[in-house]
């Protein structure tokens, strides 16, 4: 008897495929062309703020919010941010549904995106990449798939549910490393800098916006490396 195998992940491949559409659209048209599409449909987070304050272009610069996840900095931080998106992806679709995955990717990248522009409202950086938007697939993913049972606990003489413990505790594991990474890869002014609330921002969205489907009847799960099905219940 074969392994069961999870259905083909339509959603995610038609995310990747998009990603990679335009990151190839960038490749034929020349750095001019990248630049134009980086500066116009990358998310600026002064002009967001700007129009936000009673700005005139409050409508372009909002959907700047859904463009810069499609938009990358070349084909390396596109392919590992796909190879992210693969992995999470499929499984999130398989387990919560298509609509669920794109729910939470584009959910995620416009949290993500709108936290970078509360935390640097004066940046005139141009942020692009789905980073944000995986980050809450990831979030999702692992909510979905955790095997484990936390019990609730006192903390400060309040008690706090056992699912409530585990976001934090993911939502702790995932800041920490998003913080390690831009102090290993900010490289200041001028230099390659991570837009790193995007992904702390995009991982608490996809933590909160998961629930639902976690507790549901969905919640009949497997382990990524099995090839059968555990009822998590």
């Amino acid at each position: 008897m074969k392994p069961y195998k999870p259905p083909k992940a339509i959603v995610t491949n038609v995310l990747i495929g998009l990603c990679v559409a335009v990151q190839a659209a960038v490749a034929l048209g020349g750095g001019g062309f990248g630049a134009a599409l980086d500066a116009n449909f990358g998310l600026v987070p002064a002009r967001i703020a700007a129009a936000v304050y009673g700005g005139p272009d409050l409508l372009p610069a909002a959907v700047t919010l859904i463009t810069h996840m499609f938009l990358h900095g070349g084909w390396l931080h596109l392919g590992l941010n796909m190879l992210f998106l693969a992995w999470v992806g499929k499984y999130v679709e398989w387990v919560a549904g298509g609509r669920v995955l794109s729910f939470l990717f584009v959910a995620g990248g416009i949290a993500g995106g709108l936290l970078q522009v509360v935390v640097d409202p004066k940046s005139l950086a141009s942020v692009i990449g789905a980073s944000g938007a995986i980050a809450a697939v990831f979030a999702g993913y692992a909510v979905l798939f955790s095997r484990n049972r936390v019990i609730s606990r006192s903390v400060l003489g309040v008690a706090v549910p056992g699912e409530a413990l585990k976001a934090l505790w993911y939502a702790a594991t995932w800041i920490g490393l998003q913080l390690l990474t831009a102090l290993a890869f900010n490289t200041g002014p001028g230099g390659g800098q991570i837009a790193i609330w995007t992904h702390i921002g995009g991982f608490i969205a996809g933590l909160l916006l998961v629930q639902p489907w976690a507790r549901g009847p969905r919640r009949l799960l497997v382990n990524p490396g099995d090839s059968g099905l555990i009822d998590d219940d």
